[in-house]
């Protein structure tokens, strides 16, 4: 099976039974996501460098936070769930209520520890991430590392 269809598959089966949000963070923090994360952490937050940070709340859910170095800017929106795929990413619906949009990210993670965005769509089935692929430049998306 192609990796496209491999996430299309997840896709279908991560909407199929969202996890609560009440077990998100216990989800994340299993997978290692829970921290902060840039391409750089050596530098600070800017337009180019932003900061991921995804935190668990003492409910159990789970929010990502984005530095982009610009407080006018940066945002903070719930994880509303997150399931663990057999191939070993991480499938996640985030409610950006900053752009009014619930997108789904899949994560894959290095050996090294490092992780990056391999696929990303939209409530319209707009895809901005494939195979790990930006689709307006082509170009592969950034390894993260964690900062703390």
């Amino acid at each position: 099976m192609k990796p496209s269809a491999l996430l299309i598959a997840a896709v279908v089966a991560f909407g199929a039974a969202p996890a609560s949000a009440q077990g998100t963070a216990n989800t994340l923090q299993a997978w290692g996501l829970i921290g902060t994360w840039a391409v750089r952490c050596d530098q600070p937050a800017a337009e180019g460098n932003s900061y991921g940070r995804f935190v668990a709340a003492p409910d159990g859910r789970a929010y990502y936070e984005r530095d982009f170095g610009d407080p006018s800017r940066n945002d903070r929106s719930e994880v509303v769930s997150a399931r663990p795929q057999a191939d070993g990413t991480i499938a996640l619906q985030i409610n950006f209520t900053s752009f009014g949009q619930v997108r789904l990210n899949v994560y894959t993670k290095a050996a090294d520890g490092r992780v990056r965005v391999i696929y990303n769509r939209g409530p319209q089935g707009d895809v901005t991430v494939e195979n790990g692929i930006l689709t307006h430049n082509r170009r592969p998306t950034p390894w993260s590392t964690r900062c703390s």
